[in-house]
């Protein structure tokens, strides 16, 4: 009779134990397969309105009489089509536009904006949808060297790509509109093609573009994401763009 006891109280420990097991393996699950919005964006886009910060920064964004041109605006309106939704373009100033975002008076963030910690702090960036790559190029018929040690390269009057150049032991000259294509000049491989430069193979910089989300919408977040990992092309089209400006 004492073993058929602890047998009973065994085979009870035994059974609470899988119950609690069972519960918490559900709670797992619920956590991984269903994302939520702490505001309820998705909810609210969906079929709604999409509210959307933008800077100008050809040929990412381009302001016109008819409101926002350019990459991504197209990347936007695509993603509007799909949630059967409405766009509805801010304008301002990034800082301006991530004080909104931050009140959730914005459900995103464009303008040619690259992964960087100080966004980071303010808004939830989505993955890279593109890393685009700077080097030197070379007009045509201009011959590449093997290296761009004492090599003038010209740049744009404010620009990033100075101090990578000098790294490498080139002479960096900013240089007007006007003085496009002469001589080698740095820049992001479709800009160059784009102005009528060969990119070279020196590599100074990959900058990785992000679109920026309120903290907290991890529902909005896979659906921005997915749509994004969708692109195609990215860099052609920037290239057709500039082309164009």
């Amino acid at each position: 009779m004492a073993n058929r006891g602890k047998l009973s109280m065994w085979s009870s420990k035994v059974l609470i134990l899988f119950t609690l097991f069972l519960l918490f393996c559900v709670s797992l699950l619920h956590g991984c397969r269903y994302p939520q919005d702490v505001e309820g964006t998705t909810d609210k886009v969906r079929s709604g309105v999409l509210e959307v910060g933008v800077t100008e920064n050809p040929p990412w964004v381009v302001r016109t009489n008819d409101g926002a041109e350019g990459l991504e605006p197209e990347i936007i309106r695509g993603l509007a089509d799909q949630l059967n939704a409405e766009v509805r373009w801010h304008w301002g100033a990034e800082s301006q536009l991530l004080r909104a975002l931050e009140q959730l008076q914005l459900d995103l963030i464009i303008g040619g904006i690259t992964q960087n910690k100080w966004v980071s702090k303010a808004a939830a960036p989505t993955k890279p949808y593109v890393k685009v790559r700077s080097t030197v190029g070379f007009a045509e018929g201009q011959t590449v060297p093997d290296s761009l040690e004492g090599l003038t390269v010209g740049v744009p009057a404010i620009n990033h790509l100075a101090k990578p150049l000098a790294d490498k032991g080139a002479v960096p000259e900013k240089r007007a509109e006007s003085e496009r294509p002469a001589g080698a000049f740095a820049g992001p491989g479709w800009w160059l093609r784009a102005h009528g430069y060969n990119p070279g193979p020196f590599k100074l910089t990959t900058d990785k573009h992000v679109v920026l989300l309120p903290k907290g919408e991890n529902a909005w977040m896979m659906v921005v994401q997915k749509h994004l990992n969708s692109l195609t092309g990215v860099e052609q089209r920037l290239q057709q763009l500039e082309a164009q400006l």
